[in-house]
């Protein structure tokens, strides 16, 4: 993960730490649609009185005091658990204003689950050892998080939940008719084709449903027939491959009295030629 460091002004966090880092303290930053470097830029100026290691935003993350300095981001005169400055990491997220209500979106939370995974793991903290704001001090923070507890169980489980590991297949697509081999990600019981570039080249990629194979077309190509059978599908791609004949003139033979029994005899005579 790419993190910018920009340091906060000297007067906003304490040099050092007192105690080894134990806890990871996730907060929101109580404004509307601001931005991790937003916030990092804010504290620079001296005299905020406070300070969090970390902003996320939708698409960044940025550090604003390193995680060897004591950030002030959960001081209290009264505590509920054995979080405190000295022996934490605070991580700030984003927030958004929506309907009236703070939201901190999905693009935001997965960002966070990712970092905080990052520093889980680098000072070996448990999830159990992972907390809001509000488990420390009581201050409603993350208010979206404290609003809907819910919300927090599901970050939590998402600390823990094992990564999908991305297993590469080489599987056979269908590329203007044509069969071709290619690298495929299967998940979930679905394939991913790992060719993220063919849309943007005017590439349609859709299934089809009579060989049960990916099916990539370009514009330029007839789209597949789906109620037409593997056979029929194959005869119809060997008119077009080998005669250079139109969706019109197929079309035409497939309405025609015979149907698709012609349209496989002439593909048959042509193959045996």
């Amino acid at each position: 993960m790419d993190i910018p460091f920009v340091q906060a002004h000297s007067s906003n966090y304490q040099k050092g730490r007192s105690a080894t880092i134990q806890w990871i303290v996730v907060h929101y930053t109580a404004n509307d649609g601001d931005t991790s470097m937003n916030n990092a830029n804010y504290f620079q100026g001296a005299n905020r009185e406070a300070s969090a290691h970390y902003f996320v935003d939708e698409n960044s993350v940025t550090q604003s005091v390193r995680d060897t300095d004591t950030a002030w981001h959960c001081g209290a005169k009264t505590y509920y658990n054995a979080c405190r400055n000295a022996n934490s990491i605070g991580v700030e997220m984003c927030s958004n204003v929506i309907g009236g209500n703070y939201v901190i979106t999905e693009q935001t939370v997965e960002r966070t689950v990712d970092l905080v995974r990052i520093l889980m793991q680098k000072y070996n903290i448990p999830v159990s050892r992972v907390c809001r704001h509000y488990d420390v001090t009581h201050k409603e923070c993350p208010e979206p998080w404290v609003r809907n507890p819910q919300l927090w169980e599901d970050f939590k489980k998402r600390l823990t939940q094992k990564e999908d590991e991305e297993v590469v297949e080489k599987k056979t697509v269908l590329l203007d008719g044509k069969k071709y081999t290619c690298d495929c990600i299967e998940k979930d019981g679905n394939n991913f084709v790992k060719m993220r570039s063919l849309p943007q080249a005017g590439y349609t990629v859709v299934f089809d449903a009579a060989r049960k194979l990916p099916a990539i077309t370009s514009p330029q190509c007839r789209t597949f027939v789906p109620d037409a059978d593997v056979n029929v599908q194959d005869a119809i791609d060997t008119l077009r491959e080998v005669c250079g004949l139109e969706e019109q003139t197929i079309e035409y033979l497939r309405k025609y009295k015979y149907g698709d029994d012609l349209v496989k005899k002439l593909a048959k005579g042509i193959a045996a030629s």
